[in-house]
């Protein structure tokens, strides 16, 4: 039996040479670039690609102005809104415009918080972060845009005037077969101007950002030495040890008994000083700068994690945890990087995947006087000059990743958002401050001469400590 088995083996292997040779004799004949019989159909990028159209024109709205429904209605003869749904409007509201009752207004997004009158056409929102007495009208032909979709974070305004320049040039450049397909399916293009007004307001993220600097903790009364807190800091976040291994190694090697509950709070109190040193201090950025998203478990469930970090000088400048991975948050971590530069570089580019997100908060930082530019690397090829010349970028942001991830892996996932947000200062503060970095000759990326004059790694993380109460101090 073992005989015939080894002669069908060998056959086969016989008969898997003898294709291969054929496959590469064809190969010599064949060009594989020019081959018009192999028909792929890679998805159109105009279909998925994230564009920002230039602003709108906003001008002061006329339409408040006194207006009477009941004339309306009798000069065009309007008929109450016959509910299809069934659902009737169960809050007593009324139009701004021209004052018309409940049962002449569209529920726009079936949750009574936005209504557009069949009167006046009025549109409006019962949020207060919604409202408003101006007007968008398209900067190519100032026809007045219309509201398509509502977010949570911004509103999306379309023009609707098909002979709009912008519209009209772009139909224009559709082939035939797009235009086909356009005639079939136009949702699939993006044709018409659109704008996007946000409903976040900048105070809300100035308040946010400070509500994420905690109130330190005064570790001044820690019933072990300063020594042995940065003996638990060297172990956990400089050696990646979880905060049991960290109680142990301290009890096998330097005879100190100190529960992993202890470890745990001593990391979050020296998390809550450290944390104004790692924001506060006076980098010196390069006008380069990657950013990505990687994930983490919290309470079983998948985080996110923003960070932006200097492609050049290895420093990094956000690296917050959130709950998910919106627009919202990209506008947030965005602010923690542009807010530690003194005078924001005109050339400052930012290189990220293809993430719609960060064009969100490159429009939405450019409403508000922060502007840069973005990058995107498209996938894994290099099908377009912007991956080509950005990718070694992009593999920067990537490294950083697996470098997170190998000091998080022992950890097995936090408890909660604020633990994981603890750990991420610390391990911030150690990569910018602590680590040295092979692209940079082995130096850290940020050298204090107080700290590199330390002879070991818990002096260290005891001058960091001492250094962050100046900062807290000051920004506290």
């Amino acid at each position: 039996m073992n005989y015939i088995i080894s002669n069908l083996i060998n056959f086969l292997n016989r008969i898997n040479k003898f294709i291969w040779e054929i496959i590469i004799f064809l190969s010599k004949f064949i060009k594989i670039d020019d081959n018009s019989n192999i028909k792929e159909h890679p998805a159109d990028e105009r279909y998925r690609r994230f564009k920002v159209d230039e602003p709108a024109i906003v001008e002061k709205s006329s339409s408040l102005e006194h207006k009477n429904f009941k004339q309306l209605i009798k000069d065009n003869n309007i008929k109450p809104v016959k509910r299809r749904n069934g659902k009737e409007i169960t809050i007593n509201v009324s139009c701004p415009c021209c004052g018309a009752p409940k049962e002449y207004l569209y529920d726009n997004n079936g949750k009574q918080s936005q209504f557009e009158c069949k009167v006046c056409s009025h549109v409006f929102s019962l949020n207060p972060n919604k409202q408003t007495d101006v007007n968008f009208l398209c900067p190519h032909c100032h026809y007045k845009l219309t509201l398509k979709h509502s977010r949570s974070d911004f509103d999306v305004y379309v023009c609707p005037n098909k002979n709009c320049s912008y519209f009209l040039d772009n139909l224009k450049h559709l082939s035939k077969e797009d235009s086909a397909l356009y005639a079939k399916n136009p949702s699939i293009f993006k044709l018409h101007y659109s704008y996007r007004k946000f409903n976040i307001q900048l105070s809300e993220i100035q308040k946010d950002f400070r509500n994420f600097l905690r109130v330190p903790i005064d570790i001044s009364k820690a019933h072990h030495s300063m020594y042995i807190i940065g003996l638990c800091l060297t172990y956990h976040v400089n050696y990646g040890l979880s905060y049991r291994q960290t109680s142990s190694i301290l009890k096998d090697i330097h005879n100190v008994n100190l529960s992993y509950k202890t470890v745990e709070n001593y990391c979050k109190s020296v998390s809550s000083i450290v944390q104004y040193i790692l924001e506060f201090y006076p980098y010196v950025l390069s006008d380069s700068s990657c950013a990505d998203e990687t994930y983490i478990k919290v309470a079983g469930k998948t985080q996110y994690i923003f960070f932006y970090f200097d492609a050049i000088k290895k420093i990094v400048t956000s690296y917050r945890v959130f709950e998910h991975r919106d627009s919202l948050s990209s506008i947030k971590a965005a602010y923690s990087t542009l807010k530690k530069y003194k005078e924001l570089p005109e050339s400052l580019k930012v290189i990220t995947d293809g993430n719609p997100i960060y064009n969100v908060a490159v429009q939405y930082w450019t409403q508000h006087g922060m502007p840069f530019h973005l990058y995107q690397v498209i996938g894994l090829k290099n099908l377009d000059e912007t991956s080509k010349k950005y990718r070694s970028s992009k593999q920067i942001i990537e490294r950083h990743n697996r470098t997170l991830k190998y000091y998080y892996r022992p950890k097995n996932g936090f408890s909660s958002n604020e633990n994981a947000n603890n750990y991420m200062v610390l391990f911030a503060t150690f990569f910018n401050f602590l680590r040295p970095n092979s692209a940079l000759n082995y130096h850290v990326p940020v050298e204090i001469p107080e700290v590199q004059d330390c002879s070991n790694m818990p002096n260290k993380w005891i001058k960091l400590i001492t250094l962050s109460y100046d900062y807290i101090k000051q920004y506290a």
